[in-house]
């Protein structure tokens, strides 16, 4: 058996009849059937909401019968001999297109008394496995049939349309005697009644065409011919009975491809049609959906992704830009036409989805290039594309992992690692600050479709460059890119410490923070310096964030060393780790003063004694005069200021302090120095409880022995009263004349 693939173009009686010895054997014997597997799908064109496709596919056949040639692609097919020596051909991919010329080789034939006993006898070779009733609905379609000259006509009207719904031959069939009712329950019987009214439609004009359906052709290949195993088989026609809407769209697409002449000369086994239903098809089977064994959606939505991407690199920025952008990645259906009509399909796009499906591809999945995953994940890409679920960096990230791909022959992995450590580091870097809408996204996409020409001397191209700004990312982290390049082109000892501290997830590349510390005092980065700060930034700091470390040591010993605090509207936040204005990551961002701060921190602290130094640095603070003081002494404090560790000073004194339950004074809260006085006292009391509010303008306090206690930002004093009456309040000298009448010690 050759390996090597050959087609033959035959039409559908050749097919039939087998005159062109259509498998390889040692002796040629005729083919004793064509049956469509019982794990083939339902014959489906003639579904419903399938109007326009038999419209167009049987406007195509009239014209070939006209005398216009037409030729229907491929058609994959298995031929097996059973124990009897009869040959059994099982078609791959085809069945719908066999099916309808099943279909209209009966009508003509019928149609000009054709139907001998030969032709009866061809026509009959063809079969369903998938259903009983459907197996013999053909057969006695062909032996029983009906008299053409006696076709029933109907009265029946389409309503929403207002005009027959060319029903007769179909009304007919059911009318005869051999035709069981409940066949009217088969999907397949019922689409080919369907169809079967469209080709009268279409046909009935027709005279004298019987020998002119040989106009109408297609390339067969003998599945056995590529290798390819029943694995395979089962695979391709496991997307379901129903006629899809990847099928639709892959008929179109493939229609699209030869209009358009982008496959003039191309090998049967490299065109788009061979790869979809081969090494295509054996990526996409390992992301299948298991319950039903469909992968239909996967494909679809990785056209889909790849769309949004060649779409916004290409189309200008008018007023329909971000609406086309966010329809391309939201939920809504996009047709085949849509897509024409937006410009997603051109030879670009074409040759680029070819390319990178070739090149990613396998037998057993998706094919990997890198071995670390840091700076790009293909994994997780590809889930992303199948699922048409990247956000704006990650479709950045993509694009340039894809079309480095697709642009390259051989991929030589350290180049493609050195690309995508840039284009990641560009994206990540500029995440929590970027990519708001379409229009910034098209800016990063198109600055990085600018620096593909030198995908393969990127770093070499960051160091010699002048511009510190790129259109699309802040320019922060181009500034940090172009610094990294220049130390990494001029030394290996750099380029290893910095993607080994690059590797840290939280950082993801965003490093500029040490890259500023580690000068030393003439200014020159000093290496052994940046390996002591990265050092401490990986103790500090894990994949995640910044590390669990009890009681808030950590922001403790920084409010101690220096006010770190981010604002967030009319709010200060102690830090989270994933947060646009408010996190750990956007403190080492900005170098400012409260980056300092943090390295200012970070040279108190020795990696041996990091606990020691953080707790030795929150007891020697004693100003009890400063705001900070009881933050930095009471751990409760922080833990009560919500998910976002959110306060609000109130007032321009910064004496009226707010600790927020969540964003805003509608939430409950409480006061700062009120509650600080609280924890001192519920040490040694029970009898304690404290009650926060919903409005600035309500006492904050706590209750004790019968009083409730409340500091008075006005007078910088405690007060106190008794059953909630604020208006006969009275003062305490001091916290610690507080705290002696409150509990009677000192």
């Amino acid at each position: 058996m050759s390996n090597n693939p050959t087609s033959k173009k035959l039409n559908f009686l050749q097919l039939l009849s087998n005159e062109e010895a259509i498998y390889e054997n040692e002796a040629w014997q005729p083919l004793s059937k064509i049956e469509i597997p019982i794990i083939q799908r339902d014959y489906a064109q003639g579904r419903e909401g399938k109007e326009e496709l038999r419209k167009n596919f049987l406007t195509a056949l009239l014209e070939a019968v006209n005398g216009r040639p037409l030729e229907l692609d491929f058609v994959y097919g298995s031929v097996k001999k059973d124990k009897e020596n009869n040959t059994t051909l099982h078609p791959l991919d085809g069945q719908q297109r066999l099916t309808t010329l099943f279909l209209l080789h009966w009508f003509v034939a019928v149609k000009e008394n054709k139907l001998n006993d030969n032709e009866k006898n061809l026509l009959t070779k063809f079969t369903y496995q998938t259903r009983t009733s459907s197996r013999e609905f053909c057969f006695d379609l062909i032996n029983k049939g009906i008299d053409f000259n006696k076709i029933l006509e109907t009265d029946y009207y389409d309503e929403q349309k207002n005009k027959p719904k060319n029903n007769e031959l179909s009304k007919t069939i059911i009318d005869s005697s051999w035709f069981f009712i409940s066949w009217k329950r088969d999907p397949t019987i019922k689409s080919m009644l369907t169809m079967l009214d469209s080709i009268q439609h279409t046909f009935k004009d027709t005279k004298e065409v019987w020998d002119k359906l040989n106009n109408i052709s297609f390339h067969y290949i003998e599945l056995q011919n590529f290798g390819l195993s029943d694995d395979l088989y089962i695979k391709m026609n496991a997307r379901g009975k129903p006629l899809t809407d990847f099928e639709n769209f892959k008929a179109k697409f493939e229609q699209h491809i030869n209009k358009e002449c982008w496959e003039v000369g191309v090998e049967a086994t490299e065109t788009f049609s061979h790869k979809i239903d081969t090494l295509w098809t054996d990526l996409f089977w390992n992301y299948r959906d298991k319950t039903e064994n469909v992968f239909d959606e996967q494909l679809l939505d990785f056209f889909r992704t790849m769309a949004v991407i060649n779409y916004t690199l290409k189309a200008p920025k008018d007023d329909k830009f971000r609406g086309v952008v966010d329809l391309l990645r939201g939920g809504q259906k996009v047709s085949f036409n849509q897509y024409l009509e937006l410009g997603c399909f051109d030879k670009d796009y074409f040759k680029t989805l070819k390319s990178v499906l070739n090149k990613i591809a396998d037998k057993k999945g998706l094919k990997e290039f890198l071995s670390d995953t840091t700076f790009t994940n293909e994994k997780e890409i590809f889930r992303g594309a199948i699922q048409s679920n990247l956000s704006y960096p990650d479709l950045v990230i993509a694009f340039g992992y894809y079309q480095y791909l697709a642009s390259e022959e051989i991929i030589e992995t350290e180049n493609l690692n050195s690309w995508l450590r840039i284009v990641h580091n560009l994206a990540e870097g500029s995440r929590p600050y970027l990519f708001n809408n379409a229009n910034e996204f098209a800016n990063a996409l198109r600055s990085i479709n600018e620096l593909l020409p030198n995908r393969n001397s990127i770093v070499k191209h960051f160091a010699e460059t002048q511009s510190n700004t790129l259109s699309g990312f802040i320019s922060e982290q181009v500034s940090e890119e172009k610094l990294k390049a220049k130390l990494i082109s001029g030394s290996d000892d750099w380029k290893k410490v910095i993607i080994e501290i690059e590797n840290h997830r939280y950082f993801k590349g965003q490093i500029g923070f040490i890259l500023d510390w580690c000068k030393d005092e003439n200014g020159i980065h000093n290496i052994d310096i940046f390996k002591e700060y990265a050092g401490k930034a990986k103790a500090v700091f894990s994949n995640d964030g910044l590390k669990n470390f009890d009681n808030y040591l950590f922001e403790r010993a920084l409010l101690a060393t220096g006010d770190y605090l981010l604002r967030k509207g009319r709010n200060y936040s102690f830090l989270i780790n994933n947060e646009r204005d408010i996190s750990w990551k956007r403190l080492l961002r900005d170098s400012n003063d409260k980056r300092l701060v943090l390295k200012t921190l970070f040279d108190k602290i020795e990696l041996t004694t990091l606990s020691e130094n953080l707790e030795q640095i929150v007891k020697d603070f004693s100003d009890k005069n400063d705001w900070r003081y009881y933050f930095i002494k009471h751990y409760e404090i922080i833990d009560n200021c919500g998910n976002q560790k959110l306060i609000r000073f109130n007032d321009e004194d910064g004496y009226d302090i707010l600790l927020l339950g969540s964003t805003t004074t509608s939430g409950y809260h409480k006061e700062y120095y009120s509650y600080s006085l609280f924890v001192d006292l519920k040490i040694n009391q029970s009898n304690i409880s404290y009650y926060d509010q919903r409005s600035v303008n309500d006492w904050k306090y706590f209750e004790i022995n019968g009083k409730q206690i409340a500091f008075d930002c006005k007078s910088v004093k405690y007060v106190w009263t008794q059953n909630n009456d604020w208006n006969s309040k009275q003062e305490f000298e001091n916290r610690e004349k507080a705290i002696l009448e409150l509990t009677g010690t000192n």
